[in-house]
């Protein structure tokens, strides 16, 4: 599952500006071509020492509609 800027924001919490730095950070860090746009939800995962399971949890979190 590739990543778009906006799923990064989410998962951190951030800024647009801040996401592109942050995947920035994944690529370099994972030695990513730099020329690819997204990065994937492995090298998120990787990145932050979780399992793809967790991050996709995360990304739920924050995308689930709040009721009550």
């Amino acid at each position: 599952m590739e990543l778009t800027n906006k799923d990064i924001q989410l998962f951190y919490t951030c800024c647009h500006v801040t996401a592109k730095s942050r995947i920035d950070e994944i690529k370099k860090a994972l030695r990513l071509p730099k020329h690819r746009k997204r990065i994937l939800i492995n090298h998120l995962a990787k990145y932050e020492g979780l399992t793809i399971d967790e991050c996709k949890q995360v990304l739920r979190l924050y995308t689930m509609p709040k009721t009550g």
